[in-house]
Formats: C-alpha cells, sequence, structure tokens
C-alpha cells in the first residue's frame, strides 16, 4: 500500500493512477484516507463485495434492503439488526432508555 498526500498526486498523477493497477494507492487528506479503485467497469467492485457481505448473512435473517433502504445498505439486509433498531425505539418510547442530546447530559449521565 501506497500512502500519499493530495500534492503528490496532484504533482505525479500519471505515476499514482497507473500505480494504482498494480497495488492500493490511498490519499491522505486531513484525518481521512481516499481509496484509488481501478477497475474495467463501473461500481464492478463494490457490487460484488455488497453480493459477499449479503450473502454472508445466515439466509433465515436475510430480507431485501431495498425495501427499507433506498441506498440499499446491507445492514438492513440482516432481520436482526432491524430488529434491535426497534427494541432500541420501543425502549425510548417507554422510558426504559433516555435520549441524551448533548455532551454535558451525557457527561451527567456518567457522573463528570
Amino acid at each position: 500500500m501506497v500512502v500519499i498526500s493530495p500534492t503528490e498526486l496532484r504533482n505525479e498523477q500519471k505515476k499514482y493512477l497507473d500505480l494504482a493497477e498494480k497495488e492500493q494507492v490511498v490519499i491522505k487528506r486531513g484525518k481521512k484516507f481516499i481509496q484509488l479503485n481501478v477497475s474495467d467497469k463501473i461500481h464492478e467492485n463494490e457490487l460484488e463485495e455488497w453480493v459477499k457481505d449479503f450473502l454472508a448473512i445466515p439466509e433465515e435473517y436475510r430480507c431485501n434492503p431495498f425495501d427499507i433502504s433506498p441506498s440499499g445498505d446491507v445492514f438492513f439486509a440482516d432481520k436482526r439488526n432491524l430488529a434491535a433498531i426497534e427494541k432500541g425505539r420501543k425502549d425510548i418510547e417507554e422510558g426504559r432508555v433516555r435520549e441524551i442530546n448533548s455532551i454535558e447530559e451525557f457527561r451527567q449521565m456518567l457522573g463528570l
């Protein structure tokens, strides 16, 4: 893996784009990392990753994530995740837990 700055990419664009075909090139911008992905087809890598993640969910827990989320995020394809969200919503609604709306409320809850 090669980690470069945006300036390095700008100054040596061809070098790093060619290199990205052979190894992982990551651009560090502030505290964030941007990966250069090379593919013959657009979004091919993302689709393969999504299918792999979807199939990793046991069949009895799978559902269509596009029924819940327009993005089809695979998180919403797992019925266990949906049950946890619903439980959290009910816990708040029934007063078993409360929302924390500020850092100060969080500190008070922890006794800090």
